[in-house]
């Protein structure tokens, strides 16, 4: 079991983060999950996996890691998440700034290929019954991401050039009922 000394042993000699048998169950359950969504495996069919991508992007050198890129015509990238439950998956989306994320991906490949493709996203549950749902980006909502982008890439240069880096949290904020 994980809590064992060989275990411990064991996972320091690999020299990187190891899982257990039941993390291991959970995970080939999910993937079995997502492989049995029919829009999720075909999103999946072709492609390349974990895509380093590196270029300058707004006056700034960028790195990106994309999950998956399917050169299908529709298709493009497609960005795998887990979470707790689909039904509130658009609302971590938006707390989490996955369209943000995916936007910055879809500018990356762009400057590259000088073509924007489309943005999934396939997202699983962590827990049984381990649904899968996928959703498209609309192509709108990425070009919204993407000037946040630019504009908090902006703000990065201006802090680089005058050395103020704002936390915007310099006013006195009020916690008040509804």
């Amino acid at each position: 079991g994980s809590s064992t000394k060989a275990f411990a042993e064991w996972a320091e000699r690999i020299g990187k983060p190891a899982i257990d048998d039941g993390q291991a169950a959970v995970i080939g359950e999910m993937a079995a999950s997502v492989r049995a969504h029919p829009i999720a495996a075909e999103l999946l069919a072709d492609g390349v996996a974990e895509r380093v991508v590196r270029c300058e992007c707004a006056g700034h050198r960028c790195q990106g890691r994309v999950d998956w890129i399917n050169p299908a015509p529709g298709i493009g990238i497609v960005d795998l998440k887990t979470c707790e439950c689909l039904d509130w998956f658009e609302g971590d989306a938006r707390a989490f700034n996955y369209v943000n994320q995916l936007a910055f991906y879809r500018a990356l490949l762009a400057q590259i290929w000088r073509v924007e493709l489309p943005v999934h996203i396939v997202a699983v549950e962590k827990r049984e019954p381990h649904r899968t749902g996928v959703w498209l980006i609309e192509p709108r909502i990425l070009d919204e991401g993407q000037q946040l982008n630019e504009m908090a890439m902006d703000e990065l240069t201006q802090c680089r050039r005058t050395g103020i880096w704002p936390t915007r949290f310099e006013s006195l904020r009020r916690i008040e009922r509804p």
